[in-house]
């Protein structure tokens, strides 16, 4: 196979996922894969001083960032989904950890993935839902008492939807255990485990890390606001997306 590194969105876009079941993917190569895919944006600090101080990221903790990965271009082809579902297995398999009785996919972001990876793994896959109006996190499938459920997600900052998931899951079915562990493509937020009140720790663990740079949404504290660049919500809409992209042409 050539190298990940070398190859455009056509030959991404052509790769066998199962040429992955058994293959550590380094960070740069799925970095790359991103990049290439379009799906992840870096400021670019050489377009500022050029005088183009463009758009920057605002999170949805209302941090100010210089980096956004949206899952929904990334996991969009099904070679590539399918493809990063074979790496958490490998990654959740060297732990020696066995399978729980069900995966559960952060809405929207990991559904899909979620169910590639229960595919893969023979593992039923709890349905969560995420109500259009306010956002909530809402489990769908009724969890038999003493089952054990395992939760996925497409990127972790801060571990807010997490906690969310977690804590909606524990009030529906308290006698369900929900493995202390988060299987996620990118940490992008340097955080090792999360910490749900009144539950425990959950260790993360990712395909890879990855630190993007995150600041207060303040112009004294924010070196993005001080060039002149405008923060904008990335996943609003495509054309926030395109606008954030292309900011800095």
């Amino acid at each position: 196979m050539k190298d990940i590194l070398e190859m455009d969105k056509a030959e991404l876009l052509t790769l066998n996922p199962y040429d992955f079941a058994y293959r550590i993917l380094g960070a740069a190569e799925l970095i790359h894969m991103a990049e290439t895919l379009g799906a992840f944006w870096r400021y670019n600090y050489e377009a500022a001083k050029s005088g183009k101080p463009g758009k920057h990221a605002l999170l949805k903790s209302g941090l100010h960032s210089d980096g956004f990965l949206t899952s929904k271009i990334l996991l969009e082809p099904d070679n590539i989904r399918l493809g990063l579902a074979f790496q958490l297995r490998l990654r959740f398999a060297i732990r020696g950890i066995g399978w729980p009785d069900y995966l559960a996919g952060i809405p929207d972001g990991a559904t899909k993935l979620a169910q590639d990876l229960g595919g893969i793994a023979g593992v039923k896959v709890a349905e969560m839902k995420k109500d259009k109006s306010d956002g909530r996190i809402t489990v769908m499938t009724q969890l038999p008492i003493g089952s054990k459920l395992l939760i996925i997600e497409d990127f972790c900052t801060k571990g807010t939807g997490f906690k969310e998931t977690v804590l909606e899951i524990k009030s529906k079915y308290p006698e369900a255990e929900v493995l202390p562990y988060e299987l996620v493509i990118v940490n992008r937020g340097g955080l090792r485990k999360i910490m749900v009140d009144g539950i425990g720790n959950f260790t993360i663990i990712p395909i890879t890390n990855y630190r993007i740079n995150e600041w207060e949404p303040d112009p004294e504290k924010c070196p993005l606001c001080q060039l002149g660049s405008v923060a904008i919500k990335p996943k609003v809409s495509e054309e926030s997306w395109r606008e954030l992209t292309t900011s800095q042409l």
